[in-house]
């Protein structure tokens, strides 16, 4: 039963791999989107007066931090940026 005992012997060797295997799982889980939750918000940066806020959001399955990067910051920064020249 050479194969039988390859099996075992793969599955003792990536016993010490375990957690890494199961993030690296967590992680290929996130390459369609992730699974985003709010964490606060930042100061949008929008100019030296700026006193807009963009939401931060954080992956709940993998971690990641969009730092105030996405999409409704963008709409944030934009409307911001309108205003700026409008009352120039």
């Amino acid at each position: 039963m050479v194969g039988a005992h390859g099996v075992a012997v793969r599955v003792q060797s990536c016993a010490g791999e375990g957690v890494m295997i199961a993030r690296d799982f967590i992680f290929v889980g996130c390459e369609a989107g992730h699974e985003w939750v709010s964490v606060g918000g930042c100061n949008a940066g929008c100019s030296n007066a700026c006193s807009c806020s963009v939401p931060v959001n954080k992956c709940r399955r993998c971690g990641d931090c969009d730092y105030g990067e996405n999409d409704e910051a963008a709409m944030v920064r934009s409307d911001c940026a309108l205003l700026r020249d409008v009352s120039i």
